[in-house]
């Protein structure tokens, strides 16, 4: 499994920022914390745009880290869904959806109308069952993206 710790720590340390009239969105790093913070009581490989648990912790990470944004639901699904660019988190559609344009955040109704469900590569879902790995992924993403 090291070579996966290696290479999912690549890819989580590469996630590429959103910068809005100059500052720089941490949304997707607050979010990959909020569900390495949450993972115990996720069930299985399958993120809910619902799911309260890691809603609540991305707010709490995001009103102490996001200088310069006010929280609203907005700035959740805006990761939730943009995650999607990279190559460990995949939206899963209802069949026959053609999934938006990566160019524009769709809506909470949209996602819960057309979404089943996101999920992480089956190997970092493994990796992030294992406390030391959590820890290793949260310690790693914090110095890259949140000790400046």
């Amino acid at each position: 499994m090291n070579s996966y710790l290696a290479i999912y720590t690549d890819m989580l340390l590469s996630l590429q920022l959103g910068n809005y009239k100059g500052i720089v969105s941490l949304s997707k790093p607050l979010y990959v914390l909020a569900i390495i913070d949450s993972i115990e009581v996720i069930e299985s490989n399958r993120i809910y745009i619902d799911n309260l648990v890691i809603e609540q912790q991305f707010k709490k990470l995001y009103q102490r880290f996001q200088d310069g944004f006010a929280y609203t639901r907005a700035a959740y699904i805006a990761p939730f869904f943009h995650l999607a660019s990279s190559e460990f988190y995949h939206l899963i559609w209802k069949d026959k959806v053609k999934p938006p344009s990566m160019s524009s955040t769709p809506s909470a109704k949209y996602l819960r109308e057309h979404l089943q469900y996101a999920k992480l590569d089956d190997e970092l879902w493994e990796l992030l069952q294992d406390d030391d790995n959590r820890e290793y992924f949260r310690r790693n993403i914090i110095n890259r993206y949140l000790l400046k």
